[in-house]
């Protein structure tokens, strides 16, 4: 499902990087402070840190930064998610994911990479 993410968003012109683990992502943002406005993760993830472990860590490290978590699991509850983060359930339309991508970039005046 990152591959039909990922390219619907770069098709809807946003500047997408993708990263197989939560350690690389946050490794990206740590050394490219500032540049990222939406993280997109699921849940599962493999290496040392899991989706809701980039989400805390980019909710107290970087708050401006706003996060889309997905799962196909009863892994996570999205009352219990950060203040940045919202929450989309799989299966879910590649379209519906830019409209969430955008919404949360728009809801913190961040304008999203296009």
């Amino acid at each position: 499902m990152r591959e039909l993410a990922v390219c619907e968003l770069e098709e809807s012109g946003f500047t997408v990087i993708e990263f197989p683990c939560a350690d690389d992502a946050v490794a990206y943002l740590e050394s490219h402070v500032g540049e990222t406005n939406v993280v997109f993760t699921d849940v599962q993830m493999p290496g040392r840190l899991n989706g809701l472990d980039l989400v805390e860590i980019v909710s107290r490290s970087w708050p401006t930064i706003g996060v889309l978590v997905t799962s196909g699991g009863p892994l996570v509850n999205p009352a219990t998610l950060p203040s940045c983060a919202r929450f989309v359930a799989k299966p879910w339309r590649a379209a519906d994911i830019v409209t969430r991508v955008q919404g949360i970039a728009d809801s913190a005046g961040r304008p999203a990479a296009r």
